[in-house]
């Protein structure tokens, strides 16, 4: 078995430390360190996805509502993380059709336009670094995006963040601006990312609640979303949200190591 995990995570496995959840959770406990964040930030998240979820038919935990004492009561996975910080594992399929604007215009469903897009790789070795919390590579790729999109902060209706863990979306919101380092649980507190909140995030249930699919999680959801294609959950007056006309879109590599931003459009003629 030791051989097994040797050939994963190398030098890492003899101590303990192999798979995403255990770099994840390091990460994290650094930020506890760092700024006092913790189970009081994370909570919030999970929650608050998971209320997007009850109204996602598709969402694996539809039928799994999830209450702040649920969280604080579930069990740990590694810690820090509790079980509802750790995205979800299956299998599944999801894409989105990529064409020009003049050919868009005369499909069925309306388009959505590519605003700005981001790119930023901090690091590529994980034995001594100095990103896990923050600035991770959201700082760089998001100040791009913006750049070419030509908006500012205040013009995003909404985020689609990629969330392995709850940790991750906090420190790429954090990283995005959104709020000052450590202030994640006020900012959270008070339903700001759930249905009728001012900032929806992850209104898919995201992949901590609705499916694991990567960077097209919050993707397609951005896309369905712009289109007016989410039923129960879509944005606007059925959850008691803004219309959606930008969202924002993250994903990320490795232990925070590499992350991408979209910024999208809903196209109108």
């Amino acid at each position: 078995m030791l051989r097994v995990l040797d050939e994963i995570s190398g030098d890492e496995a003899p101590f303990g430390l192999f798979g995403a959840a255990g770099g994840y959770a390091l990460a994290a406990r650094r930020a506890m360190h760092e700024f006092r964040t913790g189970p009081d930030t994370w909570k919030h998240i999970a929650v608050g996805q998971r209320k997007w979820a009850r109204l996602n038919p598709r969402a694996i935990l539809r039928d799994r509502p999830l209450t702040l004492e649920d969280y604080e009561n579930a069990p740990f996975l590694v810690e820090p993380f509790r079980l509802p910080d750790n995205c979800l594992v299956n299998d599944g399929g999801r894409a989105c059709v990529l064409t020009s604007l003049e050919r868009a215009r005369d499909l069925k469903h309306p388009p959505v336009t590519i605003m700005g897009l981001g790119q930023h790789n901090p690091s590529g070795d994980l034995y001594q670094p100095g990103h896990l919390t923050g600035p991770t590579g959201a700082k760089v790729a998001f100040q791009q995006a913006l750049g070419m999109a030509g908006i500012t902060r205040s013009e995003i209706d909404a985020c689609q963040i990629y969330d392995c863990f709850t940790y991750t979306v906090e420190i790429t919101l954090q990283d995005y601006g959104f709020f000052e380092p450590g202030g994640g649980a006020e900012w959270l507190a008070g339903g700001t990312i759930e249905p009728g909140g001012r900032i929806p995030v992850n209104t898919s249930g995201g992949q901590l609640a609705e499916a694991y699919h990567m960077g097209l999680t919050p993707l397609t959801e951005a896309v369905m979303q712009l289109m007016g294609r989410c039923g129960a959950r879509q944005l606007g007056p059925e959850t008691g949200t803004r219309k959606p006309e930008v969202i924002l879109c993250s994903d990320n590599g490795g232990v925070l190591q590499t992350h991408s931003c979209c910024i999208l459009r809903r196209w109108t003629p």
